[in-house]
């Protein structure tokens, strides 16, 4: 099988928290053209360590929407494995994430 004959460096583990997972979403207003995936690189790189899933979970053009650009929704999930992280902690991690989005991505927060 595929687990099986996978290279092992290429898995990665990391540790399963006791802790609680804080969930956050931003959605924007792309470029047309924008990468959803360098959008979720920028998004990791910004997020920080406590950062530890983002997905795309909506993309949406249509009504509402102008006609060069594109909705993205993303999901954060933030979580330590050591301790409970403060709001205030996530707060400036979504900040970092916000003004990548609008700085590097030209985005829209809807």
């Amino acid at each position: 099988t595929a687990l099986q004959t996978a290279d092992k460096k290429d898995v990665q583990f990391r540790e399963v928290s006791r802790e609680p997972a804080i969930r956050r979403d931003v959605a924007a207003l792309f470029e047309r053209g924008c990468s959803a995936g360098e959008v979720v690189e920028g998004i990791r790189k910004a997020a920080g360590p406590d950062l530890i899933s983002v997905e795309l979970f909506d993309r949406y053009e249509g009504e509402g929407v102008p006609g060069d650009r594109v909705s993205l929704a993303f999901r954060l999930v933030f979580q330590r494995a050591d301790r409970t992280l403060a709001d205030t902690e996530v707060a400036k991690s979504m900040d970092r994430v916000v003004r990548t989005l609008t700085h590097r991505f030209g985005a829209e927060l809807r």
